[in-house]
């Protein structure tokens, strides 16, 4: 017997839509996910009506005074591994209240209205009961994950080690103004109410960067008894949100860690509110049993993105620095994450500026602020092949600093894949500290459906398409179906220094009856050669993508690569080819260097 369900999206009340075309999608863990999410929320609805202590309490003079973590003198939370080379133009712009989200300009203004004002749009977002604001794609006021960013809070820790190292003058701007920003936000925001509260995991952030803000300026504030209750508003409200939202088991695993980073500062520092030992608790019951979701054993991220593995391990840095400087037991299998996981990133950073390459989803995410300096020694990178079997990746490294990741790993983590990109066997190529081919990055998440399906999608990244179509199935702007399998075929690095890899994925063998194979295979001094064998059944359409971050000029035989102390020669074979720059119909030649902004490039297609 087969049952197809269908609805019309016009018969259904807005929160019910999401959870029917889950349902109709065969997707039931989203659709039961949502429906435990709509109970709950009608639960705060009901407590909101009824004025529940945890939804409305205010904390007076004696709290602040029977409160470890305010009436201390000292530093409670652990001197981090600090690296704050903020530019003088931009810290004056930090003190002014002018911040940068995503390259839009914000402002802060005395009234709060600035916390609700969409950098992307000027348009204002609703200030009501969170569950029945539209967030996703379409939405009236726009990418939501902007007008998240300053809301985060992370700019008062700037601030706050602006007036660490500055002169007494400048020091109390930037005091002033961590105090009233903060003052601000708490007024502006009551609990339950806005966009800020949709996000368990921005709520952690945000009371993250509360207390090592003010951790940070404790000896020099000018307002303490209103700032200190201010944040005993803000721990106590997003903690016991936060531990309520995490009950229901969030399937996004990075979300969980940030629920369970906060659980853990708030239950262990602020151990005299009434909820604290249940924070902490649950805290630890969340990184203890959801750590393999978030860490592989070769150190790489299940979600198959390098920001968000950045973002995870200096997640799992602050925990391990608190529990650490508490001398609280840490569970052996924590530290092991940690490690793994920085060991790991240093193997992916340029040696010339130690950057990221933008594999998968990234938005430029921190876990607390951007001049955190977690490190793991790597081991000395030397010409020669590393591979993370469980991740998939391929490291070849060449002489005179050349470089090749190759990318035969999975979609992302199931059942959502929602922040993996389309990328099976994709590759990029550095050079020194030159990007020769290069993964163009995201761009948005919740914004322009097209460009958000262009940047994830297949023809984002230095692959193959067959027919036009992804190498898997996108069913909205974070969930894709029908994910690939990838096989790691052959691996071999010769004495002479010869190096190839070659790996299949299977994502167009169910729909279109076609399996990809690529080789990748590296020869002193400087020659890289890149061959795909497609092979099934059929007449298709197949189509090949380089994305360069250098200058391309056509030239006979091939394209000469450009910007190079040796421009290099691209010759391509099969087919005919041609350049596009910052092309719209069709989408091609463009990257996204950072979330929300996009700039031209040069695509070989």
């Amino acid at each position: 017997m087969r049952v197809t369900v269908s609805f019309k999206s016009n018969l259904f009340p807005l929160r019910l839509e999401a959870s029917a075309k889950a349902l109709a999608a065969g997707r039931p863990e989203d659709w039961w996910q949502g429906a435990k999410e709509r109970g709950l929320f009608s639960l705060f609805r009901l407590q909101q009506q009824l004025g529940s202590r945890w939804l409305s309490r205010s904390f007076t003079e004696q709290d602040i005074a029977a409160s470890s973590f305010c009436r201390s003198a000292y530093p409670v939370l652990p001197s981090l591994p600090w690296h704050c080379d903020l530019d003088p133009a931009s810290a004056d712009d930090l003190l002014s209240g002018r911040l940068s989200v995503f390259g839009l300009p914000w402002h802060w203004t005395a009234d709060g209205a600035c916390w609700h004002q969409a950098p992307d749009t000027g348009r204002t977002w609703p200030r009501r009961f969170f569950p029945g604001i539209p967030v996703d794609t379409g939405n009236q006021c726009g990418d939501v994950r902007v007008v998240w960013e300053p809301s985060r809070l992370q700019h008062l820790v700037t601030l706050a080690l602006i007036a660490q190292k500055a002169d007494p003058s400048v020091r109390a701007r930037a005091v002033a103004a961590v105090e009233t920003q903060l003052l601000s936000w708490v007024a502006a925001n009551p609990l339950l109410i806005g966009v800020h509260y949709v996000s368990p995991m921005e709520c952690a952030l945000r009371l993250l960067a509360g207390c090592y803000a003010l951790d940070l300026i404790r000896p020099w504030m000018q307002q303490p008894q209103a700032v200190w209750s201010a944040l005993l508003t803000l721990v106590s409200g997003h903690a016991e949100l936060i531990r309520k939202r995490l009950a229901l088991r969030s399937p996004i695993p990075h979300e969980t860690l940030a629920g369970a980073a906060a659980l853990i500062h708030a239950g262990s520092l602020f151990t005299e509110l009434e909820q604290a030992e249940r924070w902490l608790a649950f805290g630890l019951y969340l990184l203890e049993e959801d750590t393999p979701r978030h860490i592989s054993q070769d150190g790489g991220s299940q979600e198959q993105g390098l920001g968000y593995l950045h973002f995870s391990s200096d997640l799992y840095g602050l925990i391990v620095a608190l529990l650490d400087h508490q001398q609280r037991p840490l569970p052996e299998k924590i530290r092991q994450a940690f490690d793994r996981s920085r060991a790991f990133l240093a193997e992916f950073r340029m040696p010339a500026d130690d950057r990221l390459p933008a594999i998968g989803d990234g938005d430029c995410e921190t876990a607390l602020s951007p001049y955190l300096r977690f490190r793991t020694p790597g081991r000395k990178q030397t010409a020669a092949l590393t591979t993370f079997h469980l991740s998939g990746y391929s490291i070849i490294r060449g002489r005179d600093s050349q470089r090749a990741i190759v990318d035969h790993g999975p979609l992302g983590m199931p059942p959502r894949y929602a922040h993996g990109h389309a990328d099976a066997l994709s590759m990029v190529l550095q050079i020194g500290s030159q990007d020769i081919l290069i993964d163009p990055g995201t761009y948005t998440y919740l914004g322009d459906e097209a460009w958000r399906a262009y940047f994830r999608g297949t023809r984002g990244h230095n692959t193959v398409t067959v027919d036009g179509a992804d190498q898997a199935v996108p069913e909205s702007a974070l969930t894709w179906s029908h994910p690939f399998d990838t096989h790691l075929v052959y691996r071999d690095e010769t004495p002479e220094g010869k190096i190839t890899v070659i790996a299949r994925h299977y994502g167009y063998k169910d729909r279109f009856g076609v399996t990809h194979l690529r080789g990748v295979s590296y020869e002193p001094p400087g020659s890289w050669m890149i061959w795909d064998w497609l092979t099934g059944s059929g007449t298709h359409h197949l189509e090949l993508n380089w994305h360069v971050g250098c200058r391309v000029v056509p030239v006979d035989g091939g394209y000469r690569l450009e910007g190079l102390e040796q421009p290099l020669l691209l010759t391509i074979e099969g087919g005919a080819s041609r350049l596009y720059t910052g092309s719209v119909q069709p989408v091609a030649g463009w990257r996204s260097s950072r979330y929300g902004s996009k700039e031209p490039i040069t695509t070989i297609r």
